[in-house]
């Protein structure tokens, strides 16, 4: 007599909430750390335990979301039966664009305001000079 039994229960009560592209469910973060390189440096390894038959076909570089953070799939390991998996992740950094504010450049007066544009410019975005970054026109 075949046996059915509903998985999501093993990650009801301590798992996250995972997705990548269409898929999402729950799974279990661990996050160990490990002193290497003679004790001088710490590292961390990021796996989650998940639903294979949600989470097991990704492949190496996918982007997957776990607890509201972006991580990057290094590899894929089946548990046991296959009904698991362990996604081994590399944490994704989100890039952080500094505020805009006005300043004072080389050359202005102090009644003379700049703006800096630190990052995000578009290709029409005038920088200082009239020079222009990744091929604008001014």
């Amino acid at each position: 007599m075949a046996f059915t039994e509903d998985l999501s229960v093993f990650l009801a009560d301590f798992g996250v909430p995972i997705s990548a592209g269409s898929a999402s469910g729950l799974g279990i973060l661990d996050m160990p750390s490990e002193m290497i390189a003679d004790g001088v440096v710490l590292t961390t390894d990021y796996k989650v335990t998940c639903l294979a038959s949600l989470f097991g076909d990704l492949q190496h570089g996918a982007g997957v979301n776990v607890d509201g953070l972006p991580y990057t799939v290094r590899n894929v390991e089946l548990l046991d039966d296959g009904k698991f998996c362990d996604l081994m992740l590399q944490r994704s950094a989100t890039p952080v664009l500094a505020a805009v504010s006005p300043a004072v450049l080389d050359g202005d007066g102090a009644d003379t305001e700049s703006l800096v544009i630190l990052d995000g410019g578009g290709p029409a975005t005038v920088y200082v000079d009239g020079n222009v970054l990744d091929g604008g026109a001014p």
